[in-house]
């Protein structure tokens, strides 16, 4: 299974799993392995999710995901990949890629607040 962040959790995973099957018709043709192992797999424990995951968190917790990557022209993130913008774009759920499979939850820093040391 590619990937090893799911916004949820993994005791979460099975709401994202239901949602699979509840979009059956709009997500079966980009899962790589047959349908229904897939979704048996994502509700088992441990089990970690990747870009469909991202996809489908996004409607179970009903608020816009939103990818980055490292732009090494600039130093800074760049946006790859937005799901659940039909739930707004106000205070998406950011998440970093690092490639390989590899997401990591981005915390907001808020304007004007600095972190103590």
């Amino acid at each position: 299974m590619a990937g090893v962040f799911s916004v949820c959790g993994p005791r979460s995973m099975p709401q994202v799993a239901d949602e699979f099957i509840k979009r059956r018709k709009d997500t079966e043709w980009f899962l790589e392995d047959d349908f229904d192992t897939y979704v048996e797999q994502m509700r088992q424990p441990h089990v970690w999710g990747g870009e469909p995951e991202l996809l489908m968190s996004s409607h179970v917790l009903k608020v816009p995901i939103t990818v980055y990557m490292r732009d090494r022209n600039s130093d800074g993130l760049k946006i790859i990949a937005e799901y659940g913008q039909e739930y707004g774009r106000e205070n998406p759920i950011c998440v970093l890629y690092h490639g390989y499979g590899h997401y990591d939850a981005l915390r907001r820093q808020i304007a004007g607040s600095q972190s103590k040391q």
